[in-house]
Formats: C-alpha cells, structure tokens, sequence
C-alpha cells in the first residue's frame, strides 16, 4: 500500500511541476472546470486532483511510517485532502478566478480609450503605449490595426485587445 501513496504522491508533484512549467514559461493552460450543475460539490479541475492526490498520497505516507491501520490511514487521508483541496479552492482559486474575470471585464472597457504612444510603434511590429483608467495608468505594448508605423507622443485610440498585445489607430 506504501508503494501506492508514493506513486500517488509523486504523479501530484510531477503535475504541478508540469503545469507550472507548461503554464507559466511556456503560457500554456490546461486547466478548466469540469461542471455538472446542481451537483456540483466542489468543482473538478485537474488541479484539484493533483491536489487532492498529493496530499492523499504524502498523509498515506506519513500514517503508514508511524504504523497506523490501513483502514485508518485511507479514511484520515481521504478526509485531510478533501479538506484541502476545497479550502484551497475557495479561498485561492476562487479569488484568482474572479481576479481573471476582473481583468478581462476591464480590457472590454479599455476600447475606445484614448492612449498615447510612449514608444513608437514600428512598421509591422510593436510599440507601447499609455492609458488611464480608473484613475491609474498603464503602460501596454501595442501595435497599430494597420501595421503602419506611429511616432512617439502620438494620441492614439484602442480598438482591439488580442492576446494582451493593444491594436490601435491614430485620430
């Protein structure tokens, strides 16, 4: 049984491992909700599994080091992981979600702002402009709608946010 905790605890590490190098160099994601509606509980997202088997595998592995009773470790494992894995979820991922949400709610209402170009924005290429919002100000990089080339200091107007990268146009 020891042998399975470890293989459990070790796929949960080498999931994380891998979803934060897939997900933060690389900027690949793949991690989503698995919803079921009403009997939704806790929802699924494979980095709940990982998680949840991490700490099912390392509380397997500690109880079974101090000589507990198989049935006793599964349940006491079963039930710290659950635990965890919906603490986590509600007070990490649920504000990272809404964070996300946030974002992407303000970059509706970026268009149409007016920026100025802070860096000139190369034929074909990339620039970086400023806009305030809210309040606060922002430094973005940008490219025109067109490809053109736009000077610095020129005001600009934001019509598209693709991929983080502003598309603008001169007025």
């Amino acid at each position: 049984m020891l042998k399975i905790y470890y293989f459990l605890f070790w796929i949960g590490v080498l999931y994380s491992l891998a979803s934060f190098l897939l997900g933060s160099i690389m900027d690949m994601d793949f991690d989503t909700d698995i919803d079921f509606g009403y009997l939704n509980i806790i929802p699924i997202k494979p980095a709940l599994i990982a998680i949840f088997i991490t700490v099912f595998g390392g509380m397997g592995i500690i109880q079974t080091r101090a000589n507990q009773k198989s049935l006793y470790i599964v349940c006491t494992s079963f039930i710290v992981a659950f635990i965890t894995s919906y603490l986590i979820n509600k007070y990490i991922f649920s504000f990272l979600k809404k964070a996300e949400n946030t974002s992407a709610e303000s970059q509706k209402k970026v268009i149409g702002q007016y920026a100025k170009v802070i860096s000139t924005i190369v034929q074909g290429g990339f620039g970086q402009i400023k806009y305030s919002m809210n309040g606060n100000t922002y430094n973005s990089p940008a490219k025109h709608i067109e490809g053109k080339r736009v000077e610095f200091n020129t005001k600009v107007v934001i019509v598209l946010i693709e991929n983080d990268v502003f598309y603008v146009d001169t007025i």
